[in-house]
C-alpha cells in the first residue's frame, strides 16, 4: 500500500534544531497524514542523517526516505556505499540517497576538500560501481582508491539525487543523476527554466529526457499566525541571501534586483559577521525582512490560506515539476494543507506518473 501523496514530500527537523527525537513524532506523523517521502536535513550537530534515516525506517512501513541533502566531501566513499545498501535493505527499498555542493567555508574550516562540478560527476560513478558491480578502483577528484569492494552488493541500489540552483549543476544533475532537488525559494518562471535545462541536459546525454525527476522545494506556511508564517518564509529566505554566492546566483535566476543584495547583508543587525542562520533565531530578524519587496514571498513560497497554498502546489507542478518538497513546516502543521489540496489534486495524472525516483545503471552521463 502506497501513500497518498507521492509527489509531496517533508522535511523534517527544519532549520537548527538540538532534540533529535523530535523525528520520532514527525516522521510516522507524515506518514499517517499520506504524505509521500520524508527527508532529513544534514547538519554537522544533532543531525546526523544517517541516524535520522535508519530512525525513519524503522519506525515507519510506507513512506519514502529521502537525505536532503548531503556533503559528499565529508563522507569517504565506504561510508556512503554502506550507508546506501544498509539503508536499501533496512527500508524495504524505499530510500534515496541526495547530495549538494555545500560550502567552501565550511569544508575550509574542516580541513577536507571542497565540492566541485567534477566531484559531483564522479561520486554517483563510483557510489553505482560499487552498488552494481561490487568494487571500485581507481584515483579521481574524490580521492585515490586501491581498491573499494563490498561483497555483497545490495539487490536493489538507492537511486541519487542532487541538489541544483546554477545551470551547470542543474545540468550536471540531467546528465548523471537519478532526480534534481531545486532550491527553495525560485519563483515559477525560475523552476520552469530549471527544469528545461535539467531535462535537456538528459535528453543530450542520451537519456530519457524524463529520467532525471525534478523536485520542486516550496518554502510553506498554510494558517500558520502572522508570527510563525514571518519565520518559516521571510526569515528563512534571509538565511540563504546572506550566504556569499548563493544570494546572488538566487537574485540572478529570479529576476530579482540586486541593489538590495547589499543593503539586506549591510543591516546593523549583522555587525560584527553575525549571520541569520546561527546567531538568531528566524523569529529575530524581522527589522531586516521588512526590507523585502512585497513581491518577492508570493511568488517564491507558498504563504497565506491553506486554499491558496494548495493552489501553490499545482502551480510548481504546473512550472514543471515532478514532485515538490514542502520545506519549513512541520508534519502537524499541515494538515489543513493537505485537506485543501486533496480537493484540486488531479489524481489522474499522478495515477499514472510516478514521481519517485529510478537507480540508473553505471556509466549513466558518461
Amino acid at each position: 500500500m502506497g501513500q497518498e501523496f507521492p509527489e509531496l514530500g517533508i522535511y523534517t527537523l527544519p532549520g537548527r534544531i538540538n532534540d533529535p527525537q523530535r523525528t520520532l513524532e514527525e516522521v510516522p506523523l507524515a506518514e499517517r497524514l499520506g504524505i509521500g517521502s520524508i527527508w532529513p536535513a544534514e547538519r554537522y550537530d544533532y543531525k546526523n542523517v544517517e541516524v535520522l534515516c535508519g530512525a525513519a525506517a524503522a519506525i515507519t512501513s510506507r513512506i519514502k526516505i529521502a537525505t536532503g541533502l548531503m556533503n559528499y566531501p565529508t563522507h569517504h566513499p565506504m561510508e556512503l556505499c554502506s550507508f546506501g545498501a544498509t539503508m536499501s535493505h533496512l527500508s524495504g527499498n524505499r530510500f534515496a540517497m541526495g547530495f549538494g555542493r555545500g560550502f567552501d567555508r565550511l569544508y575550509d574550516v574542516f580541513g577536507a576538500k571542497r565540492a566541485n562540478l567534477q566531484g559531483l560527476r564522479e561520486a554517483p560513478e563510483v557510489l553505482r560501481s560499487l552498488w552494481n558491480n561490487g568494487s571500485f578502483s581507481g584515483e579521481n577528484s574524490l580521492g585515490n582508491f586501491p581498491y573499494l569492494f563490498i561483497k555483497e552488493p545490495p539487490q536493489n541500489a538507492p537511486p541519487l539525487l542532487l541538489g541544483a540552483l546554477g545551470p551547470k549543476t542543474l545540468a550536471l544533475a540531467g546528465r548523471h543523476y537519478d532526480g534534481v532537488l531545486l532550491h527553495p525559494f525560485l519563483t515559477d518562471q525560475a523552476l520552469a527554466a530549471s527544469a528545461k535545462i535539467v531535462r535537456d541536459a538528459a535528453e543530450n546525454a542520451g537519456r530519457d529526457r524524463n529520467a532525471c525527476k525534478v523536485w520542486a522545494t516550496l518554502v510553506t506556511a498554510a494558517d500558520q499566525s502572522e508570527e510563525e508564517a514571518l519565520a518559516i518564509g521571510p526569515a528563512r529566505l534571509l538565511t540563504y541571501i546572506q550566504m556569499p554566492g548563493y544570494g546572488e546566483l538566487m537574485f540572478k535566476v529570479n529576476d530579482w534586483d540586486p541593489s538590495l543584495l547589499s543593503e539586506i547583508r549591510e543591516h546593523p543587525l549583522f555587525a560584527g559577521g553575525k549571520s541569520a542562520d546561527q546567531d538568531f533565531t528566524r523569529y529575530e530578524t524581522a527589522e531586516v525582512t521588512s526590507l523585502f519587496p512585497d513581491h518577492w514571498i508570493p511568488t517564491s513560497a507558498a504563504v497565506g490560506s491553506a486554499d491558496h497554498c494548495a493552489q501553490r502546489l499545482n502551480e510548481q507542478f504546473d512550472s514543471g515539476a515532478d514532485g515538490v518538497l514542502i520545506h519549513g513546516s512541520l508534519p502537524r502543521q499541515v494538515g489543513d494543507l493537505l485537506d485543501a489540496y486533496r480537493k484540486v489534486r488531479r489524481a489522474d495524472y499522478f495515477d499514472a506518473h510516478d514521481p519517485w525516483f529510478t537507480p540508473s545503471p553505471v556509466g549513466t552521463g558518461f
